[in-house]
């Protein structure tokens, strides 16, 4: 380490104790420093290093500070070979608790595992096993409350769990669950809940949903008040606009603090002013001052807006209002109770496993660290009495089940020391509560004032990451767009960066720049992302061939594209855009793809069949490898497999299923070669072998991004290669050893993208640092999709349903539900501003911020309004992305501290500036090459039109009713679960049971009408059918079938072939006769083909009900999908095809095809 000069701030960080502290460390701030700083005094001053407890939010924080006082006290020991006090505090780094919350809580529950009722060898089970495995628990769970249920379970399913499964509530569950994590006594959470809906009475404002409604009016009816009273002032000035706008904004401003009063009465107090009544605007024509005159409109329709807003907040009085709470209270009650049964299948699993989750690891420590009411328990003591101080990092980002923990171990939080930055909690969305941060930054001392023993803040804002020129945007950004109200702090002076780095000379402001969208309805449309990428990347191509100058370690040298990232709030397809449009410029990129390394399709796949080849006894690697492009097995295919053996695990179902299914017998034979070779070989060769067998770097390749994908099955095999040269032997071995450094996110070649561009979303960059950023698709809007859910869940609030009028079939908001969505979205729009300070602030010297949006001035002059510092919340509030804020803090800054550029996006051209010519200047010959090109008639023309996958269905004249039985139009959108009775079959349903029955019946059975009748009775037990279906099933056609020439063919042919998928290559011409030499991808479902003296004949069932020349025509109509059955028949099995036949179930008629017709 470097020689560190501690700024004040920073010394006091280091030297304060005996107390609580809190550091609120700014970005740039050198919090790392600081810890480790700390650490070092308190163990120069007598401590020991292992009587710290040190809490950082990820492994790598933990693993690099470690790393930092390890490198150090190895310092100090070369400057004091003698000192024995370093030496033994270097020896027990090792020892030291440096660890995440998960890391610590496992250690403690281990130590007190018989407390906590665990195994000794309890294990931690990963998220992507636990997902599945809660998924199973809670089907499993519904099932049992289906079969057994009670009224308040029948109007949860009525009513939450309408639809056409019961997937929707399912979910709703596991959210539920999964957000009481964050409470330490969930069950006392639940309990408030059903407390609040139970015994709703009296005026709304005494509830917390009604309180958290009648602010947010109150606000936004004070600011409106306030500001129609201004205009009105200044319209004052002007006799002609007083005379017009005057005494209607006199009325509605007075309006409006009566409703202001009136709220601070009561609920109903306020219902009876409202709606607030608008009288109309006078004419004014010629303005003596239109700017004014605008102004008024603009700021009297979004007053109008917003007062439509408070009548749909407040519908109602109290009384209907709290009866539709108490008339949900059993809806609730029932889900409540539903997720707690789940919550105990779940324990009851892990437990007969010897597993935990990260969420078991936190509520199982605070069970043995604190008691029931919450006081620290006796373990508490004991093992707080082990640590002179417990420190943790990123305290922004904690839960109010870990700030329980550190309170326990800490005495109340008299030896806590806190670091972290509100304005960088980006987790929200995995259960982080930045209030917890927010409420100690807010009534913390500051050092200076604060009594002794009192806990006290301290800031640090110096900056020692940027440039000047990109503090100084950065501050004018968030004193514009920041506050409590939007980003839960106020970004005042505390808040503020200091540059405190020393950069030579001075650069360019930073910028940012609106490219026009063509005239288009859709901003989210494909070409947007196309014309900002393509726009970014020849900016990208001229910084770096014009040489920018960049300082690194001191020294100033050109710009490389290693020193850029291109940072986005999502990066899953508008990442691959980025790459493909950088790549088209020839700018070297890394990142953009939607997944890492042992994410991807093609190494999960690979590491799921290793798992298969050494054990085929595990569920999900076995379904995980079956699903995959490699093998292409589809959820009906799992579905069949899975009935098989219900109660088996899934390669016994497998097995079982490949006595009939070629598919499946196909593929255990594949496994079995590749376990025999598994036993001979070690991982290289072995994974040779797989790419051989599998095909999986065509197939993979095939997906797009190709040589990416190719580059990670090769780099794969390098890894096989490492384990082996390592001395390492065993198949499962090295998939656990990649397992882990999946774990561990040590991919190939991370942190060492080389000379290339890195595309990442803003909460991988958090913590990183680059020359130079660009942001982008900043005018992607905010995702509001979660407040669509009939129910919204929030940490606080808890539960808000819609209530359901199931007489009239009417869902509308309750007063609870409209209280959770205000907010929710409150604090949406304030994570989403926070993540913008963090995208701002990982900008070393050059910032470039982009968008792409249509009509670019209508939207400038609309923000005009929020062009102030600060700009109204209430203002920002109508934001749709983060391009709005933005460009509001550009217009505000005018320019002093960041650009705004509107310009035509860029593209790469040789020279910096076009040529302008003149008509005469014109060659002729050019002229007569462009007029040719202009007049160019594309050849395949018919090509272009050609679909790239067909389907047999798809080659008829009219629809067919069995293919859309797949996926049948709901007869309403308030379908309820059939827990009362069933609705009536369609007849493309019908024509599905009897498909169903013919794939899966025993055909020896169709010897008599009881024997087909026993046989789908059999199907119906085992779970093949349902009931529903084993009634509409004619029994009689089947056997009539089977009585015909075409059945006993069927039962007397060489090889049978039931319900036989395919997917092959085929000439369009077939098809399409204009089309050309073109390919495309046709696939299908053959429902029977058999072979007779080395002759394929394909049976197609139909159970249209025609007869007579009707039935003839019918069949006419089947013609493509019969060519296309042909076709696929002869290639796929390489044997000559006689015939195909039609064969209509409703009279026995059978329609037959010869083979020269159809090819």
């Amino acid at each position: 380490m470097a020689e560190f000069s501690p700024t004040p701030s920073q010394k006091s960080a280091i030297e304060t104790s005996g107390r609580s502290v809190l550091v609120s460390a700014a970005a740039g701030s050198g919090k790392t420093r600081v810890l480790t700083e700390r650490l070092l005094r308190s163990v120069c001053e007598g401590g020991n290093i292992d009587e710290y407890l040190v809490i950082t939010f990820t492994k790598a924080a933990a693993a690099e500070l470690k790393s930092r006082i390890s490198d150090e006290l190895s310092r100090r020991i070369s400057d004091d070979p003698e000192n024995r006090r370093l030496r033994r505090q270097n020896a027990l780094c090792r020892r030291a608790q440096i660890s995440t919350i998960d890391g610590f809580c496992t250690a403690l529950l281990r130590e007190n595992c018989h407390a906590a009722g665990l195994s000794p060898e309890f294990r931690v089970i990963e998220e992507d096993r636990a997902l599945p495995l809660r998924q199973r628990i809670m089907d499993r769970v519904l099932e049992e409350r289906y079969e057994d249920p009670d009224d308040d379970f029948l109007l949860l399913a009525d009513t939450v769990g309408r639809g056409r499964d019961d997937s929707r509530l399912a979910s709703l569950a596991l959210e539920l669950h999964r957000k009481m994590q964050s409470h330490a006594r969930p069950e006392l959470w639940s309990q408030e809940q059903l407390r609040l809906y139970e015994s709703a009475e009296g005026d709304a404002s005494n509830t917390p949903y009604g309180r958290e409604v009648m602010r947010r009016v109150s606000d936004s009816a004070a600011y409106y008040a306030a500001l129609l009273s201004e205009l009105a002032a200044k319209a004052e000035r002007e006799s002609a606009i007083s005379k017009a706008y005057g005494a209607s904004l006199d009325a509605v401003a007075t309006a409006l603090r009566d409703l202001g009063r009136a709220l601070s009465v009561s609920w109903d107090k306020a219902i009876g002013v409202l709606p607030i009544e608008f009288p109309r605007l006078g004419t004014l024509r010629n303005s003596p001052d239109p700017e004014l005159s605008e102004r008024i409109k603009e700021v009297w329709n979004a007053c109008k807006d917003e007062a439509k807003g408070y009548a749909e907040l407040m519908p109602a009085p109290s009384e209907k209002l709290m009866r539709e709470l108490r008339e949900t209270a059993p809806a609730m009650r029932a889900l409540i109770a539903l997720t707690f049964d789940f919550d105990r299948a779940y324990a009851a699993e892990k437990r007969r496993r010897s597993e935990v989750d990260f969420a078991d690891l936190e509520h199982m420590a605070v069970r043995l660290l604190t008691d029931p009411d919450g006081s620290p328990s006796p373990t508490a003591l004991a093992v707080g009495r082990r640590f002179r101080e417990i420190m943790v990092d990123e305290y922004q980002d904690v839960n109010g089940v870990q700030d329980t923990i550190f309170r326990a171990l800490s005495s109340e939080g008299k030896n806590l020391f806190m670091v972290g930055d509100v304005k960088q909690s980006i987790y929200r969305f995995r259960l982080a509560d930045p209030g917890i941060f927010t409420e100690k930054y807010l009534h913390y001392a500051d050092l200076d004032t604060a009594l002794p023993n009192d806990p006290v803040r301290i800031m640090l804002r110096e900056n020692f990451r940027s440039r000047r020129e990109v503090i100084s945007a950065v501050n004018s950004v968030f004193s514009c767009c920041m506050s409590g109200k939007l980003g839960e702090i106020d970004y005042d002076e505390n808040a503020m960066l200091r540059a405190a780095a020393d950069y030579p000379g001075a650069v360019p402001l930073p910028e940012m720049t609106i490219y026009p969208l063509p005239d288009s309805d859709d901003e989210d449309a494909p070409g947007k992302a196309e014309l900002e990428a393509a726009a970014v990347a020849a900016r990208i191509r001229r910084l770096v061939d014009g040489a920018l100058p960049v300082t690194a370690n001191g020294i100033v040298r050109p710009l490389r594209y290693g020193d850029i990232a291109i940072l986005m709030r999502s990066a899953n397809s508008v990442g691959q855009v980025y790459r493909r449009e950088l790549t088209k410029a020839g700018v070297p990129v890394a990142g953009g793809l939607q997944s890492g390394f042992f994410a991807s399709v093609e190494i999960s796949t690979l590491i799921s069949l290793l798992g298969v080849i050494d054990n085929p006894h595990q569920d999900i690697p076995l379904i995980a490898t079956l699903r995959s492009p490699v093998f292409g097995f589809n959820a009906d295919e799992l579905s069949q497999i899975r009935a098989c053996r219900p109660n088996d695990d899934f390669y016994t179902a497998l097995c079982a299923c490949a006595e009939e299914n070629e598919k499946c017998a196909d593929f255990l034979a594949l496994l079995a070669s590749l376990r025999e070779k598994a036993s001979e070989s070690d991982a290289s060769a072995l994974l040779w072998h797989i790419y051989r067998e599998t095909d999986i770097m065509p197939v993979c390749t095939a997906l797009g991004d190709g040589e990416e994908r190719r580059r990670n099955l090769l780099l794969m095999h390098e890894y096989a290669k490492r384990f082996t040269q390592s001395g390492f032997y065993g198949l499962r071995r090295f998939v656990r050893w990649l397992l882990k450094l999946s774990e561990r996110s040590d991919e190939p070649g991370k942190g060492e993208t080389g000379n290339a561009v890195q595309i990442m979303t803003v909460h991988k960059s958090k913590g990183l640092e680059f020359p130079v950023v660009f942001l982008c698709d900043t005018a992607k809007r905010f995702n509001k999709n979660d407040f669509r859910s009939p129910v919204l869940v929030h940490p606080e609030l808890g539960l808000a349903p819609k209530y359901t009028d199931l007489e009239r079939r009417l869902e509308y908001p309750t007063l609870a539900f409209n209280a959770v969505k205000l907010r929710s979205e409150s604090e949406l729009l304030s994570e989403e501003m926070r993540l913008l300070y963090v995208a701002l602030t990982r900008a070393k010297e050059y910032l470039f911020v982009t968008a792409a949006m249509k009509d670019p001035e209508k939207k400038l002059a609309k923000l005009m309004s929020c062009a102030d510092f600060p700009a109204p919340p209430e203002e920002l509030r109508r934001a749709s992305c983060l391009a709005d804020w933005l460009i509001a803090a550009c217009l505000a800054d005018g320019g002093e501290n960041i650009r705004l550029n509107v310009s035509a996006p860029d593209r790469i051209s040789t020279d910096d500036e076009c040529v302008r010519t003149t008509q005469s200047d014109v060659d002729a010959e050019l002229k007569r090459r462009i007029e040719e090109n202009l007049d160019y008639v594309y050849p395949h023309a018919a090509a272009e039109r050609l679909p790239s996958k067909l389907t047999a269905t798809e080659l008829k004249d009219e629809p067919d009713l069995e293919a859309q039985a797949l996926a049948p139009t709901p007869k309403s959108s308030f379908r309820l679960p059939g827990l009362r009775g069933s609705e009536k079959l369609t007849p493309a349903e019908r024509g599905t049971a009897t498909h169903l029955v013919l794939q899966y019946m025993d055909y020896k059975k169709a010897c008599g009408l009881a024997s087909v009748k026993d046989e789908i009775a059999r199907l119906c037990a085992s779970g093949f059918i349902t009931a529903e279906q084993a009634e509409v099933v004619d029994a009689d056609a089947i056997l009539r079938l089977f009585a015909s020439e075409t059945g006993r063919r069927i039962l007397s042919c060489d090889e049978l072939r039931r319900e036989f998928r395919f997917s092959l290559l085929a000439p369009s011409g077939l098809f399409f006769p204009e089309s050309g030499g073109e390919k495309i991808l046709l696939q299908g479902v053959m429902d029977c083909c058999i072979e007779e003296d080395g002759c394929l004949t394909v049976i197609d069932y139909k159970t249209d009900r025609v007869r007579g020349e009707a039935l003839t025509e019918r069949a006419k109509l089947y013609s493509g999908q019969l060519r296309a059955y042909a076709y696929a028949a002869e290639h796929i099995f390489g044997k000559p095809l006689r015939e195909c036949v039609l064969y209509f179930l409703s009279d026995g008629t059978a329609v037959h095809f010869p083979a020269e017709e159809l090819l």
